[in-house]
């Protein structure tokens, strides 16, 4: 058949083939030639805004680093700042209460108990007034620990053997015979507040043989030109979630006690300028470690 109008075929009877695309646009090669002093020149400039640049952000970072600590300190400050604050409303008004109640909780007492003294052994009264006569003196003893934790204020150091205020606290507690006493390591004076210190191991021996029926390890030791007490039983441990807890007024996960016992511990250690610590022992229990800095110069006697 004849090729449509206006259509060209060649000889073969095949369509022609379209034209080939334009050629794209291609940019000449520009060289830019410089003479050697001018590049000496151009080079030394590049170091040196390049030296300047790494200077800055070296400056910048450390400024950046440097207020980010001091926020974090600040706001750490803050935080300290509350809490004392807290823990002065929360003293003051403990010793409001704890005078408020230690009056008339005496009189509950001291008629309980010559109620019960005139009630015949067995009686159901009798059992009644003896019940009563131990609340009141569960209450008391809560009183008396919130009055302590009021009044931890200022200590009184002497030299003593920590040696001897250690067994002094083993046997107020009665711990002869389930308190593993290891005192190799400790000195045979320290400056210490010998009645306070004595407070604290009573309190924290005691919590110890709480935790546990087997026999507990009181250690003394020097590290590092500090004297450092550990008390280690072998009961359960410390949950991790409470660990950070432990030493916060009230708070505690027995069904007796006011839980002012080791945070009045750890004020008083602090007070001597130490620290208070817990931690989980390996294989179980905890371990806490009471550290008194040392003192070159010692009051006079």
């Amino acid at each position: 058949p004849a090729p449509p109008p206006g259509r060209a075929s060649n000889h073969t009877g095949r369509a022609p083939k379209p034209p080939d695309r334009a050629p794209r646009h291609t940019f000449p090669t520009i060289l830019i030639e410089f003479e050697p002093q001018l590049t000496d020149q151009l080079t030394s400039a590049a170091q040196q805004t390049l030296a300047l640049g790494g200077v800055a952000s070296v400056i910048f970072l450390i400024v950046a680093i440097g207020l980010l600590r001091w926020s974090l300190k600040r706001h750490e400050r803050e935080r300290e700042l509350e809490h004392e604050r807290r823990l002065a409303s929360l003293g003051e008004m403990s010793a409001v209460l704890a005078h408020e109640i230690r009056n008339p909780l005496a009189s509950l007492k001291g008629n309980s108990q010559l109620l019960a003294r005139h009630l015949p052994e067995g009686d159901k009264l009798h059992r009644k007034a003896q019940r009563v006569v131990a609340e009141a003196t569960r209450l008391e003893q809560l009183t008396n620990d919130l009055l302590e934790f009021v009044r931890t204020g200022a200590i009184h150091r002497d030299p003593a053997d920590p040696r001897a205020v250690l067994r002094e606290a083993v046997a107020a507690i009665g711990g002869e015979g389930r308190v593993e006493i290891d005192d190799a390591g400790g000195p045979e004076l320290w400056l210490m507040d010998r009645d306070r210190l004595r407070q604290v191991l009573t309190n924290l021996l005691d919590n110890a043989l709480q935790a546990s029926s087997e026999p507990v390890l009181a250690a003394i030791t020097l590290a590092e030109g500090e004297l450092v007490f550990t008390i280690r039983d072998h009961g359960p441990g410390i949950p991790p979630e409470d660990l950070p807890r432990v030493f916060e007024p009230f708070f505690t996960r027995r069904t007796r006690g006011t839980g002012l016992g080791l945070a009045v511990s750890r004020r008083l250690v602090e007070l001597h300028g130490g620290s208070l610590d817990v931690e989980n022992a390996p294989g179980g229990g905890a371990r806490f470690r009471a550290t008194l800095p040392g003192e070159t110069t010692w009051p006079a006697s």
